[in-house]
């Protein structure tokens, strides 16, 4: 990893090892789930109940895996997609955390389910990937804390076996929006630890640079769960005025995290936020 790559990486474990456990990851879990799932609940199109569980069926559509694929989860949190997948799908399943406490209980949940020989989670960063090549590697609101995207994205992309995929579902800002809502989006960043966050097209001119054909994209917006402007407004102003008192205690990261995917969910509801996946072929 270059030097940058790994000072993100110590600053993403540190905001983790206060996030990991907390309630602000468990209202994101859906019910019944063993491992928690922290990426976001979206509508289910085929009538089913709102779950994190969704963007798994939709980001899978129309690939042609083989029958046992090895796959790569490019910052798995608790392993939830490889719990859910993995047993359908079948083959050979890597998820990789910077999170001790989620490689904890991420591999204490795959035990529990039986899966410990074919699913594992290593504590190692997306930009330093593990030796061989894989048919499918993805990662689900995880790519957006690197340092260098498209540094990133060509470590990925080169342990792509030929003809794998490279799938990346993320929040793209948009290009234009008001200096108001730039604002916002420089906080979430910042509170997220997210230095870069690239829009659609940088996504795009990354796994394009990296050999890779940009085969599908959908923009996933309108299954999203959000809340009215007011209320999310209202709660952001309480959380800022409990974390000026909690930074005199040095406790104000978890208020940060809240924080921040509320300035997020404002974004997302005006349109300058875009929650999209992008589906990447290396050709062969």
């Amino acid at each position: 990893m270059t030097p940058a790559a790994e000072r993100q990486a110590r600053r993403v474990a540190r905001y983790y090892r206060w996030l990991d456990g907390i309630s602000f990851f468990k209202a994101r879990r859906a019910a019944g789930e063993e491992a928690h799932p922290v990426h976001r609940a979206l509508r289910d199109p085929a009538g089913g109940p709102p779950s994190p569980l969704v963007i798994h069926r939709l980001m899978l559509e129309g690939l042609a895996l083989p029958p046992a694929p090895r796959v790569l989860d490019a910052g798995c949190g608790y392993g939830a997609t490889m719990l859910d997948l993995a047993p359908s799908l079948g083959g050979d399943w890597t998820g990789l955390t910077l999170s001790p406490e989620q490689r904890r209980r991420g591999n204490a949940a795959i035990a529990a389910a039986g899966l410990e020989g074919q699913a594992r989670i290593l504590l190692r960063s997306y930009d330093a990937p593990p030796p061989g090549r894989y048919d499918l590697i993805y990662g689900i609101e995880s790519l957006i804390h690197s340092a260098d995207p498209a540094a990133t994205i060509g470590n990925l992309a080169a342990a792509l076996e030929p003809g794998g995929f490279l799938l990346v579902v993320d929040d793209m800002p948009v290009a234009a929006m008001p200096e108001e809502a730039r604002a916002r989006l420089a906080g979430f960043r910042a509170f997220w630890r997210c230095p870069v966050a690239p829009g659609r097209d940088g996504w795009r001119a990354a796994l394009e640079a990296a050999g890779l054909e940009v085969v599908a994209e959908r923009a996933l917006n309108p299954l999203l769960l959000v809340r009215g402007m007011a209320e999310l407004r209202g709660r952001i102003a309480t959380l800022r005025r409990q974390r000026r008192l909690l930074r005199l205690l040095g406790l104000g990261v978890r208020l940060e995290a809240e924080i921040g995917g509320l300035w997020l969910e404002t974004l997302q509801t005006e349109g300058f936020v875009e929650y999209r996946v992008m589906v990447a072929r290396r050709p062969g």
